[in-house]
């Protein structure tokens, strides 16, 4: 606490002088005499001292300074009680231009947040943000004073967010915590204080929205802390502490175990620094239980869960019933409990761990953010036991009723309430037979719910590197997986087409959603419009941004690392204005997903096949022209068969290193190089890859597809788009068929290729765009060609195939613009892009499976990555031919978000795009653009609609009638060629 100025000589100041430097010598020496000595000579200047005397706050307020000690040490709420009487009133005693009133009310603050801290009461903490905002804002930037009231305010903003879930309190948060670790050199005795809180607030935001940067930083400000206290002071515990918590968050995410194991040692000493009896004691025991648990999921070591229990016990038995962290440490003694039934099989463990969650939902307050995860947890429990021999006759239903809360809990996490949602729909569909009440919400509102809440799951307040490595994902990719194939057992086929729309390539998703044009809002709400678009180019902008921070960087004061990136306050600004405009007429459904109604032009040039993998049941959906959908089950395909053929040929790739290496390789000359992965020549595994797809997937398709769009013998070939889920996603599919060893055998149709022409889309909203030609009738289209014989990037790997293919291109197509050579750099590229409708890029790719968003085009000076095309938008884009290595593949690890080069282009603009599903030979590629320009040229001269789709089929049935290279049987360079959008 700040103590009072005092320059009076008079008796009752020298005795108030006294009872203060008693008071500092106790918070020096820890000797409690001092303290009682102190107590007693401030109440005697108290009452020495006129109440209308000018320095009557200042004894007011030191007397409330030495009962607040006395408080902390022997936890006497009177003392509290008293302090918070005594501050106020020596507050309403002074006006507000008095150099002391900044103190006064930044002590008050701090005793009403304590008050709150022990009971609970949000008016406590709500005076407390108003008393330390004043404080602040009466306080001088330079004044010495200000980073303490400054982190003040941050923790009380923070602490009110861990209450309600309001991310604007975490925001200001960090900004003020941030500000107070500036201003404050590292010599300062608060330094590591202020460190601390920063780092507290950055691991939450951390916690929150899933931005590994935050994280990084949270680590980085607690070394720091911990680096800047010598081992001997008191609130060193304090640092070790929190730098614990967050490396074992960090191996929560990396499963690092040196992570898990530096936060164990730092804990466990951290322990042994509290003396017994300290206030602090149980938080830390809480912890060292929490990381003992999550060192026995790894290792499975019995020892370890044991001893987390019995930290753990002790960690709830020694903290209050009324203390606001006993709800949490019930709930960590529960999990550890339930681990060890299903370990060891001791029903008194189930019992107690049901008890302790039951207990720690009771203490969570109603509109607490962790509600929800207490609630599911309790969920769990009862589902455990519901599953066990020892299954209670009520346990189903009240498993649903703390799902159904949990889901319903608006102020939680949404992905808690997500798994909740799943949870509920999980527990009616294994268990409604046990259910002792009928249930509130049947098993497709269920579903519905979960798939209301993935918008706000991933956080557009995260760069997008932070979105597609975040736990929220893979967690909302299985949820949506469940509920379609919910939708589709119950019939329910168009609401099954819907929430895959919602669920599949969110991060695009919300790409696409701030592009969105805003005319009509515009002409009715032009102030909303206008602000809108402000903020949605802002989150664009820092989409691409905030690289991960190394744990072993150094953070000086004036590092914008610690400040709060703006991209999150603009997030929150952007979720505030969508919310105001779906409140006006007219503007219900603004950027809200498509309904089936507006889903169904997606098929205006042909069937869209929609395949639905699980590990229940295989699917698939045709959305017809007509705007119907026709389901078609596929027995034979399952989950397991199509990861086993995906396995399959990514072994062969691999193998042949189809998938690691660069066009132009000198492996390309000689396959034999690379290793066998079985018995079987690479043509004949490709052979039966290609036959399981045709036999479990293609064909049982095709032959509902053909009868809805009969063939003749005149007629064009159909056009089917496939929008394949799952490990699909990675499978040829327009090449399955029944391939013959001997091209000279002659056999009936048995492939696609004969039958139609194949293009693929990552989303039905992606086929939507407007098919008006881009270019005027009669005029030619102007194309880049971009050519990278010799990189100086790759300067091992030459493809000199590439100058052969420019010079294809431009004696095919009209008004065209080369970039070879030194002139393809990065900027002349995407300034190209932005003038001309087509674009041919011959030079290097690749698919970075590290980090997904920088998959890139190799050229002159750099790499055109997938985060840097994300933050363009084309809206004269046409076609873009990706004549380079690996331009389709994809991340194994997201097979629904569509991570990859063709599915950046397409986005950014782009109507059609070539692409590559492995990587392509220097020598094969140049043929497949001859042909391929050929008919695209017929059909620009024709006049009517560019079809690339077919250009593509007849270019690729011209290849494997070759007797070269890329031949029929030559199946690893003609397969990998594909079509994406119109």
């Amino acid at each position: 606490m700040e103590a009072a100025e005092d320059d009076n000589p008079e008796k009752a100041d020298i005795i108030a002088n006294l009872g203060l430097s008693l008071n500092v010598r106790f918070d020096c020496v820890g000797e409690p005499q001092d303290l009682e000595e102190s107590i007693s000579l401030e109440q005697l200047a108290n009452a020495l001292t006129s109440d209308d005397s000018p320095d009557k706050h200042k004894q007011l307020s030191n007397l409330a300074a030495s009962l607040f000690s006395r408080f902390q040490r022997e936890g006497r709420t009177e003392d509290l009680e008293e302090a918070i009487a005594l501050w106020t009133c020596a507050v309403e005693r002074v006006p507000g231009y008095h150099v002391d009133k900044p103190g006064l009310l930044n002590n008050l603050g701090n005793s009403l947040y304590i008050q709150f801290e022990h009971s609970g009461g949000t008016n406590d903490l709500e005076k407390a943000i108003e008393l330390h905002t004043r404080a602040v804002e009466l306080t001088p930037e330079d004044h010495p004073n200000k980073p303490m009231r400054l982190i003040n305010l941050g923790n009380s903003h923070e602490e009110r967010f861990g209450r309600l879930g309001n991310l604007e309190d975490l925001e200001r948060a960090i900004v003020l915590q941030s500000r107070s670790v500036e201003l404050t050199p590292d010599g300062h005795p608060n330094k590591p204080a202020y460190l601390n809180s920063a780092g507290i607030s950055s691991q939450t935001r951390f916690t929150r929205l899933g931005d590994f940067a935050d994280l990084g930083r949270a680590i980085v400000l607690h070394a720091r802390a911990v680096e800047l206290t010598s081992d001997g002071h008191p609130d060193k515990p304090t640092w070790l502490n929190s730098l614990a918590n967050s490396l074992r968050d960090r191996y929560e995410w990396t499963r690092d175990a040196k992570d898990l194991e530096e936060a164990i040692a730092h804990q466990i000493r951290a322990v042994e620094l509290t003396p017994d009896g300290h206030t602090d004691k149980p938080a830390r025991l809480n912890n060292l239980g929490a990381q003992l648990h999550t060192r026995f999921e790894q290792s499975e070591n019995l020892d370890d869960l044991d001893q987390a229990i019995i930290h753990l016990t002790h960690a709830v038995t020694f903290t209050p019933e009324e203390h606001r962290d006993k709800p949490s440490r019930l709930h960590n003694l529960s999990s550890s409990l339930e681990g060890r039934f299903k370990r060891v099989g001791d029903v008194s463990d189930l019992k107690e761990a049901i008890k302790c969650s039951t207990r720690s939902v009771e203490l969570t307050p109603e509109n607490h953010t962790e509600r929800a995860r207490k609630l599911r947890s309790l969920g769990i429990r009862f589902l455990t036991r519901l599953r066990s021999p020892h299954a209670h006759a009520d346990d189903a239903t009240r498993a649903m009723e703390a799902f159904l809360e949990a889901m319903q809990h608006l102020t939680s996490h949404p992905l808690e309430r997500l798994r909740a949602s799943s949870l509920y729909a999980e527990l009616l569909t294994e268990f409604s037979h046990l259910l002792t009440t009928p249930p509130r919400l049947s098993l497709l509102e269920a579903w519905k719910h979960a798939i209301s809440l993935v918008p706000q799951c991933i956080w557009l307040g995260n760069n997008v590197r932070g979105r597609y490595t975040s736990k929220e994902l893979s967690v909302v990719g299985a949820v949506v997986n469940n509920a379609i194939t919910a939708a589709i057992s119950a019939g329910e086929y168009g609401l099954a087409l819907e929430w895959l729309e919602t669920g599949r390539a969110v991060v695009w998703s919300q790409v696409l959603q701030l592009r969105t044009p805003l005319d009509d809002l515009q002409r009715l709400h032009p102030r909303l419009a206008d602000r809108l678009r402000h903020v949605s180019h802002a989150l664009q902008l820092a989409a691409s941004s905030s690289p991960l921070i190394s744990t072993e960087a150094q953070l000086p004061s004036s590092s914008p690392d610690i400040q709060a990136p703006s991209s999150h306050v603009y997030a929150l600004e952007y979720d505030k204005l969508i919310s105001t405009i779906r409140e006006l007429e007219g503007f219900e459904d603004f950027l809200r997903p498509k309904t089936l109604s507006q889903l169904a032009s997606a098929c205006a040039s042909g069937p869209v096949v929609v395949i639905n993998v699980h590990e229940s049941r295989c699917d698939a959906l045709v959305l017809c022209r007509a705007g119907d959908i026709v389901h078609i089950p596929l027995p034979e395909l399952s989950l397991s068969r199509a990861m086993g053929i995906q396995k399959y040929l990514w072994d062969l790739l691999r193998a042949k290193r189809f998938l690691n290496r660069c066009r132009g390789d000198p492996q390309d000359e000689g396959d034999e190089r690379g290793g066998r992965v079985t018995e079987m020549d690479p043509p004949d595994m490709m052979r039966k890859i290609l036959a399981d797809l045709w036999n479990w997937v293609v064909k049982p398709i095709m032959d509902v597809v053909c009868t809805l769009e009969p063939v003749s013998a005149s007629a064009t070939l159909p056009h089917v788009t496939w929008c394949p889920t799952g490990p699909l996603v990675f499978l040829p599919l327009h090449a399955a068929g029944i391939y013959p060893s001997d091209d000279r055998i002659s056999a009936p149709s048995q492939t696609i290729l004969d039958i139609a022409v194949s293009s693929y889309t990552p989303t039905l909203e992606a086929l939507l765009k407007p098919r008006t030609k881009v270019t005027p009738a009669g005029q030619d289209p102007r194309v880049l060609i971009v050519s990278q014989p010799a990189s100086p990037l790759a300067i091992n790997n030459p493809i000199p195939g590439t100058t052969t293919e420019a010079a294809i291109v431009m004696s095919l197509v009209g008004e065209s613009k080369p970039l070879d050579d030194a002139d393809g750099t990065v900027q002349a590229v995407l300034e190209g892009m932005a003038t001309h409708e087509w674009v041919h890029l011959a030079c290097h790719g690749a698919q970075n499976h590290a980090d997904p968003t920088n998959s890139a085009f190799i050229l002159h000076d750099g790499h055109l990555t997938l985060s840097e095309l994300m933050s363009h938008h084309l809206p004269n884009a046409d076609l873009a031919v990706l004549s380079a290595c690996q331009t389709a593949t994809g991340d194994e690890k997201l097979p629904e978000e569509a991570v990859h080069l063709a599915a950046g282009m397409l986005n950014i603009g782009y109507k059609s795009v070539i692409g590559t599903m492995w990587s392509i030979s220097d020598y094969v590629a140049p043929d497949v653009m001859r042909v391929f320009y050929t008919v695209m040229a017929e059909q620009v001269r024709a006049g009517g609609e560019l079809q690339p789709a077919y250009a593509l089929h007849e270019a690729i049935k011209v290849l494997r009638r070759s007797n070269g290279r890329g031949g029929m049987n030559d199946f690893l360079r003609w397969v990998p060629f594909v079509h994406f959008g119109l």
